[in-house]
């Protein structure tokens, strides 16, 4: 199901009590994750399991950086068993707001991994994160092809010091995939899974912020062609306009002149 959300499949040898420190690199936006706090993060599946030894298969959010690390045997509260053929998954737990989720992720979370006959997977008690069965995840997501295109449009990191002809054609992709969100609402209507919809209209929202963000960006690069002076900042010196005005008189027939000083006298 998420096939398009994970890495390709890796599989890891573990032969003692094992920790898998997860973390969310810096340069990752938090767009990006935000847009993917109703997917799974990690999942597992056991592949084969002989007393302290065992082969597992694990896929992952590409975003996200993970080592493996020995450890001793650790006693947790709660303790996912999982023999072979079976897996579990790391989800955000529910009710927690994304953005706490998203800060524990950029400080680190670990996964504690334990062979002895079967698999004992376990979070540390403080984690804001929970690790659900495979024959348990009722959070399971088929995601339309608009909705994959807007989580990948906003997980992509602008330069907002490009050329305005370039965020114009960024400006444009944000259209078009917003364009295609709605167009999938429309025409799916009554039919979405509701989880579905509050996906798009989410990250229609989140579109919308950033397509306003470069908008912006790019009217500031028409009207200044400078970042480093202000846009009201007067380019030429008293001199050079006087001179400009000065020639202005004597090329402008004569009866436009008096109708200039004429305006200029009654502003006065």
């Amino acid at each position: 199901m998420h096939h398009h959300v994970f890495t390709q499949p890796s599989v890891s040898e573990i032969t003692q009590p094992t920790l898998l420190a997860l973390s969310l690199p810096d340069s990752v936006s938090d767009f990006l994750v935000l847009s993917t706090m109703s997917n799974p993060l990690v999942e597992f599946v056991v592949s084969q399991v002989e007393h302290t030894q065992a082969t597992l298969i694990m896929r992952i959010q590409p975003f996200l950086t993970f080592t493996f690390e020995h450890t001793l045997p650790l006693i947790e509260t709660t303790v996912q068993q999982r023999s072979i053929g079976q897996g579990i998954k790391l989800y955000p737990s529910m009710g927690v707001a994304p953005r706490v989720c998203i800060e524990q992720l950029r400080n680190g979370i670990t996964i504690n991994i334990q062979p002895a006959d079967d698999v004992h997977f376990s979070l540390s008690p403080k984690a804001r994160f929970e690790l659900v069965t495979l024959e348990n995840d009722l959070r399971i997501l088929s995601e339309p092809q608009a909705l994959v295109m807007a989580k990948a449009i906003l997980g992509r990191k602008f330069d907002y010091d490009e050329p305005s002809t370039m965020l114009a054609v960024h400006i444009s992709e944000l259209e078009q995939v917003r364009r295609e969100l709605r167009d999938y609402l429309k025409g799916e209507s009554g039919k979405i899974h509701p989880g579905v919809s509050t996906e798009l209209l989410k990250l229609d929202h989140l579109l919308q912020n950033k397509h306003q963000w470069l908008l912006r960006t790019y009217h500031q690069s028409l009207e200044r062609s400078n970042l480093g002076r202000s846009s009201n900042e007067q380019f030429f010196n008293n001199e050079q306009l006087q001179r400009k005005l000065d020639c202005f008189e004597l090329l402008a027939p004569k009866d436009v002149s008096e109708m200039v000083n004429k305006l200029c006298d009654d502003d006065l």
